[in-house]
């Protein structure tokens, strides 16, 4: 996991004649082989010879000329931008195809059966000393600054549609790129995990604070997009994606802690409990977001598996919150509304010096496979970059941005992504072809509420009701049949919503059904959500409904807006006479109420001012018993 140490100025860097002293004369000859005379013997005068044609204007602007294009934007870029410090993995970022400056013990005479190579001037530009590397010395780098001009800002390249699946590398004959907008559902599938909290059906680890099986089972079904693979119910809460990061948010962003000390039941905060009262908005969403940037309650790289020793005693991980930063200043520079490969994203972070510092150790006590020895994560030839951080990164944008509604994805299933990570030893172990179930991201698009929780935009617009161009995707019967016109083309939260709003007749058709539209409800799926989404994939508008669907669908909502859940009330009861001496003394006179159930009288207390209530009786003698049967 080597680093290179980055001077803060070129005059800083060690003088060229410091650099040429500590090369041998065979090494010293290679470089003076390219210049103009007869190539010297004695150390010191090839030393003289090389210093000389460096610090000369003539000379140098003559080598400058024999350089080509790309390798002169990588002097300009290493003199203007990188303060003279060739840094290898931020320069083959951004030059992709341009080979590093040679160094004279590869390339001089042959090497384990290598042919001969002639030093250029590219290599001739560049010194090495061992605490620095490869750089550009301060009067070399003098004389070239005037020969080239500052490189322009790096852009990272987008494009109006999401990349093609290579075929070459597809192991199943049924693999698809899964292109998804997350937008739209995040408000709804936020509102569900709070009351999912609200009714105590979330349960999480003591220690870890990772939400059950059951409840990511549970939680999965009240979802818009219930998760980015369906392959029937969890085996192991692990394989969860979306519910769980949806469940780690809402702690992140304080709506729903343990209860006691020790407890494992979600309960909602006063600022959850708010928010259940009210609305889930862009506000909101951008509450939660920026609480879990800076959260540390979950290290996202233990979602990777594959990858061990992160526990191990040699292991010292930096902070998750101060990793996550590194992300949100690339994803400001993403453009709203375009496509952009995972690979680009990586790269342009790696060129601006972007990429988070996952472990303070060095060497590296990361590794894949059986052991530290055969599958060791700091060799040369393993790109820990794209292994180790990359991995990392694909976590944090798909399982968090991707869920919160900040990017749409495009993504395979691991097993058949075209992105390969090279040769690594360990990876022919895994239970799995892939390293990690993430591995399919292949590029996302920054949404309009991205933008907005980025600081990007003043205000959130969200976006225009999509209407599919050509053939609509769905129509809609009188007889209240969903028949998809085109099921390759309908996206997996579509078809989660029709599963959920109406029974299956065929993969083509459904029937919408009062039982399934209750049951969503119950659920938090308005009416409002089922019509937008049956306008948008049917292409139609609201008066172009067939007439029974829009009176079918009125009716339902009337009767879900009759009645309103208030919240829970404690209910005590006992002697009549001192109920009501407790109902009409003054400090519970907003906090508590007679009323008659039958023929019994009861005091009803809303479960908000329980706590407040129960306080008081006890100043005043009385604790309520639980009456025998009755549970929590």
């Amino acid at each position: 996991m080597p680093r290179t140490r980055v001077s803060t100025s070129i005059s800083e860097l060690p003088i060229l004649q410091q650099s040429l002293y500590s090369l041998n004369n065979d090494e010293l000859k290679w470089y003076a082989a390219i210049l103009p005379g007869k190539v010297p013997l004695r150390k010191a005068e090839l030393v003289e010879m090389i210093e000389s044609a460096l610090t000369n204007p003539t000379e140098v602007t003559r080598l400058w000329a024999e350089l080509t294009p790309q390798q002169r934007e990588v002097v300009a870029e290493v003199i203007h931008n990188r303060g003279g410090v060739y840094s290898s993995e931020a320069i083959e970022a951004r030059f992709p195809g341009v080979r590093r400056p040679a160094e004279p013990q590869y390339a001089y005479g042959t090497f384990y059966g290598r042919k001969k190579q002639n030093a250029t001037p590219f290599d001739l530009f560049f010194a090495s000393v061992s605490d620095v590397g490869r750089y550009i010395a301060p009067e070399v780098a003098a004389l070239l600054r005037p020969l080239s001009s500052p490189p322009p800002p790096f852009q990272i390249p987008s494009k109006d549609e999401p990349p093609t699946l290579e075929q070459a590398r597809k192991l199943e004959p049924d693999a698809e790129l899964v292109v998804l907008d997350t937008e739209a559902a995040v408000f709804h599938d936020l509102m569900a995990v709070l009351s999912l909290v609200q009714a105590g059906k979330v349960s999480v680890g003591a220690t870890t604070r990772l939400p059950t099986l059951g409840s990511l089972r549970l939680l999965s079904g009240r979802l818009l997009i219930s998760d980015y693979f369906i392959d029937g119910e969890y085996e192991k809460a692990d394989e969860a994606i979306r519910p769980l990061a949806l469940v780690m948010l809402a702690q992140a962003a304080n709506w729903a802690a343990p209860s006691g000390a020790k407890g494992s039941k979600l309960e909602l905060t006063k600022s959850g409990q708010a928010l259940f009262a009210g609305t889930v908005g862009a506000v909101q969403v951008r509450d939660a977001w920026e609480r879990w940037v800076k959260s540390d309650l979950l290290d996202e790289l233990s979602r990777i598996r594959a990858i061990k020793g992160q526990q191990s005693r040699d292991a010292h991980l930096t902070r998750p919150a101060e990793r996550r930063r590194s992300l949100v200043t690339a994803l400001k520079s993403c453009p709203v509304g375009r496509w952009v490969a995972f690979d680009d994203l990586l790269r342009y972070m790696m060129a601006e010096s972007l990429l988070p510092e996952i472990e303070r150790n060095e060497p590296s006590a990361l590794y894949i496979g059986p052991s530290l020895e055969y599958g060791w994560l700091g060799y040369n030839e393993v790109r820990y970059w794209d292994v180790v951080t990359g991995s990392y990164l694909r976590v944090l944008l798909w399982e968090y941005a991707g869920t919160l509604g900040m990017v749409d994805i495009a993504y395979t299933r691991p097993e058949d992504t075209p992105h390969s990570f090279g040769e690594i030893y360990g990876l022919e172990g895994l239970d799995t072809d892939y390293l990690s179930r993430y591995d399919g991201l292949m590029a996302f698009r920054l949404t309009n509420l991205g933008a907005y929780l980025l600081g990007l935009a003043a205000s959130y617009t969200p976006p225009a009701d999509h209407r599919p161009s050509g053939a609509p995707l769905l129509r809609v019967l009188p007889n209240l049949d969903l028949v998809v016109t085109d099921s390759r083309k309908l996206m997996p939260n579509d078809r989660a919503l029709l599963e959920r709003i109406a029974v299956s007749q065929s993969e083509a058709v459904y029937h919408l059904t009062r039982e399934k539209i209750l049951d969503a409800a119950e659920n938090g799926t308005t009416i409002r959500t089922i019509r937008s989404v049956l306008l948008a994939m049917s292409g139609i508008e609201e008066a172009d409904l067939p007439q029974t669907v829009r009176v079918f669908l009125s009716d339902i909502e009337k009767k879900l807006d009759a009645l309103r859940d208030c919240g829970r009330m404690l209910l005590l009861e006992g002697d009549p006479l001192v109920l009501a001496e407790i109902a009409y003394n003054r400090q519970f006179r907003d906090a508590a109420q007679l009323a008659r159930i039958g023929d019994k009288e009861v005091l009803l207390v809303p479960e908000a001012e329980e706590p407040s209530v129960r306080r008081q009786l006890k100043k005043l003698g009385y604790v309520p018993q639980k009456r025998p049967g009755v549970e929590d």
